[in-house]
């Protein structure tokens, strides 16, 4: 893409962030050489987060643009938009589209996979990649591109075929599994999660609907904004539907619990201590974020009996990536979990003494 047109699309997009403090933030920069990365992301998203953990754990540069991605009410009342709705930051992550992308996400799984569902335009997180003038809109994409744009000996990707394919194997794996749906769900008879989480996701689906019907009135005039908002309209829903469908919720749960029985499996036929390869892989740093996840909404309890997984999951929180991208942004951005916080993280490493 053309340098102009991108920085403006790109400064434009910022301007969809009200807190300044939270925009065109420098992260990981030395001062020595100019930043080529420009992330937008959410300290609670769960794509964003392993991106940003892919980025600490190659140490590479990038100037970070937070946005709040649910909707909120003002002291009248009134409802202020999920800033990743922005029309401008849509515009954004619309240019990425041309890169290859399928068509708008306007179903529900309860999958989030831009190439198993389409591109939400909506969503997060978009890389920008200044040097090649690339936008990227697909999370598993943006964490491939970063690890291959960058040299080094600490490549998160193997180089020999068979390591390769059994990373991308795990890495579409974890982009198949149901983690808005487990989110946002409420499961008809163990609803395991927080209870400050379950009263939000009450409302969630509606206030959403009634942000997207403003903002597509507002922006009529703009043929591709209104497209991706009523995209995102039916996408949404189809996701009120199933919401508290039961059906829909068991079977998001199976999906997830099959998906942790072949890592378990995966595991015990791994011939070293990481998952794919001799050293750590992307695949690593997946599964992490996947199992923080899951941890948080409660669903350890799907892999109880899976005793290579939680050892696994002890291994691959260590990290300091993990603990600080994944961990620690989730416990600062969503609702206190018993599941995941402080005291319990620290007794699954060993670091208090049970009295």
């Amino acid at each position: 893409m053309d340098h102009v047109r991108l920085n403006s699309l790109v400064s434009n997009a910022r301007a969809c962030i009200a807190d300044r403090k939270r925009a065109g933030v420098m992260r990981f920069f030395d001062g020595t050489e100019k930043v080529r990365f420009v992330l937008f992301h959410a300290a609670m998203s769960f794509c964003s987060q392993k991106v940003r953990a892919t980025l600490s754990q190659r140490g590479i540069a990038y100037e970070s643009n937070e946005m709040l991605i649910l909707a909120s009410r003002d002291r009248n009342g009134n409802l202020v938009p999920a800033e990743n709705y922005g029309a401008e930051y849509v515009r954004l992550r619309r240019s990425g589209q041309l890169s290859g992308v399928a068509g708008l996400a306007d179903g529900y799984s309860g999958i989030s996979s831009v190439s198993l569902c389409g591109l939400d335009a909506c969503a997060v997180p978009t890389l920008v990649d200044l040097k090649t003038g690339e936008v990227i809109v697909d999370s598993l994409r943006i964490c491939v591109h970063i690890d291959s744009s960058v040299d080094g000996s600490e490549s998160l990707i193997p180089i020999f075929d068979q390591d390769r394919q059994r990373v991308y194997r795990q890495l579409e794996a974890v982009d198949a599994t149901p983690h808005p749906g487990l989110l946002y769900g409420f499961h008809p008879y163990e609803d395991r999660r927080p209870q400050v989480l379950r009263d939000a996701m009450k409302m969630v689906y509606d206030e959403k609907l009634e942000t997207l019907a403003a903002l597509t009135a507002r922006h009529s005039a703009d043929p591709g904004v209104v497209e991706a908002y009523q995209a995102k309209i039916s996408k949404e829903s189809a996701g009120r539907a199933v919401q508290r469908d039961a059906v829909f919720q068991e079977a998001i749960r199976k999906a997830t619990r099959e998906r942790l029985v072949q890592l378990n499996l995966d595991l015990q036929q791994s011939t070293t201590d990481w998952l794919c390869s001799n050293s750590l892989s992307l695949a690593d740093i997946f599964w992490a974020v996947s199992l923080v996840r899951l941890r948080y909404l409660g669903l350890a309890v799907l892999w109880e009996d899976l005793p290579l997984v939680e050892a696994y999951y002890g291994m691959v929180t260590s990290l300091q990536s993990v603990r600080e991208e994944v961990i620690k942004a989730t416990m600062a951005s969503m609702p206190p979990s018993a599941y995941l916080s402080p005291e319990t993280e620290a007794r699954s490493f060993g670091f208090v003494k049970n009295g």
